[in-house]
């Protein structure tokens, strides 16, 4: 995109000299990423302002930057500042406009669970034939998906785009700016209560996404999920669904594990029936597989080469990571976020992985709960009872409420800490555990439970 070019998509205003027709290289927030050539977009936080280093962006070489007409910057010499009423939105505009310039599949993938490992394993499949951009780290939000649509370029086949929210209206914001050909929908969980009231309404933020398929667009669902289904029916375009329901279009009917090891058998009208090995553990991740393999089929590649896909999934950080502690002891470092629904399958992955081995769990607060908090945590407790865990510790002052109902649903109350700290969580599991012990990390991203694996591997006793 030229300069004159981002101008005119947003309705800015240009200064009356300078190179307009010059090429610029990447969209940035963030000065300190700002490379010669690049354009920089400053937004207003709660602590600070972007507009105070537009001067930093210029000396970084940066071709020009958007600036709200109420700031009234001082131009640097050397870059073009493009006036706008607010740089946010003109951000937005400016992606909207940009992906309207390439004919593509654009995959969006939301859903309360398994949305980022499902990306990753759809841009994995279909990356071996066609070259796929595909959501980087955490940019999946009204920002994060523009930046993302920036970097489009006509070297691309596919774009695999991760959509996150956190209330109504905001999945439709992200849609309407990426226009999506393929709509996922991995699952609904508990995440966001607070905000949406209920499942119900959380499905209904979600299948925001339909709405914008056009007739030739393609919605893939879990078919095993029943508050999805009044959202596809009389959609006006194709729905695939997936799942173990006999009436999925994508359907697992068999888990085999033996001695040659763990396949999950895939049926699909029109294909032969697939004995695939599923890249990560659990039976969570085998509807994330059966998602993928429905979009790569859809695009057109063939089953050989998506399984070859599969096999080189990597996953994004604090997603099933496992690592081993200077000790030896296995941990699963799954503390990105968390939700009961996901909780209950990452001890379906512990179970997976220890086998015969010790099994502990360190479990932070639930956020984001609402009314449902109590009852939510109360659950997880249950469950941490139905697998009998050698050890549960809690950190937070909700995660107490999961030690109280494990104990209540007959969990031995002396395999139970409750922990004021990361540290003193890590010198428990370091005094509890042995080597070839698991131990699962889980919790909601602001209680950063990553942060007792950090001291595991420090090696602090």
């Amino acid at each position: 995109m030229t300069l004159r070019e981002i101008s005119e998509a947003v309705g800015g205003k240009l200064p009356a000299a300078g190179d307009l027709d010059k090429k610029i290289g990447r969209v940035s927030i963030d000065s300190r990423d700002i490379g010669p050539g690049d354009f920089f977009v400053p937004l207003a936080g709660e602590h600070t302002d972007g507009h105070r280093f537009i001067a930093a962006a210029a000396e970084k070489g940066a071709a020009g930057c958007f600036a709200a007409f109420s700031k009234n910057v001082t131009h640097p010499e050397g870059m073009t500042v493009i006036s706008v009423e607010d740089p946010e939105q003109a951000l937005q505009d400016l992606s909207a406009f940009y992906r309207r310039k390439f004919q593509l599949p654009v995959v969006a993938v939301t859903g309360s669970v398994g949305k980022t490992t499902t990306k990753d394993m759809i841009a994995a499949a279909l990356s071996p034939e066609l070259k796929t951009l595909k959501t980087e780290g955490n940019l999946n939000n009204h920002l994060g998906v523009p930046l993302m649509l920036t970097r489009l370029d006509s070297t691309y086949e596919a774009a695999v785009l991760e959509m996150g929210m956190s209330g109504y209206g905001e999945i439709d914001l992200l849609a309407k700016l990426a226009l999506p050909t393929v709509a996922v929908i991995t699952n609904i969980g508990e995440s966001h209560l607070e905000m949406l009231g209920s499942r119900e309404g959380i499905a209904r933020a979600k299948c925001e996404l339909l709405g914008h398929l056009a007739a030739d667009g393609v919605a893939v669902v879990n078919a095993d999920e029943p508050l999805l289904v009044p959202h596809i029916k009389g959609l006006g375009c194709r729905v695939i669904t997936f799942g173990f329901d006999e009436h999925a279009t994508v359907r697992c009917t068999d888990i085999i594990n033996d001695e040659a090891g763990k396949r999950a058998i895939i049926e699909q009208e029109g294909f032969a029936p697939l004995e695939v090995v599923p890249p990560l553990p659990g039976r969570h991740n085998i509807y994330n597989l059966m998602a993928a393999l429905a979009v790569g089929r859809l695009l057109g590649v063939d089953d050989s080469v998506l399984t070859e896909g599969f096999s080189r999934v990597r996953l994004s950080g604090m997603r099933l990571e496992t690592v081993t502690t200077p000790a030896g002891i296995q941990v699963i470092n799954d503390a990105y976020n968390a939700s009961p629904t996901a909780v209950s399958a990452a001890f379906d992955v512990l179970a997976e992985l220890a086998k015969d081995a010790a099994r502990f769990a360190v479990l932070g607060d639930m956020l984001e709960l609402g009314d449902w908090e109590e009852e939510g945590h109360r659950q997880t407790g249950r469950q941490v009872a139905r697998h009998n865990l050698s050890g549960l510790l809690v950190l937070g002052e909700r995660a107490q409420l999961i030690a109280d109902g494990a104990v209540a649903a007959g969990y031995p109350p002396q395999r139970v800490y409750r922990c004021e700290s990361h540290a003193q969580a890590a010198q428990v599991i370091a005094k509890i555990a042995r080597a070839g012990d698991w131990v699962l990390l889980k919790g909601s991203r602001g209680m950063r439970m990553e942060d007792v694996l950090a001291v595991l591997l420090e090696g602090k006793k």
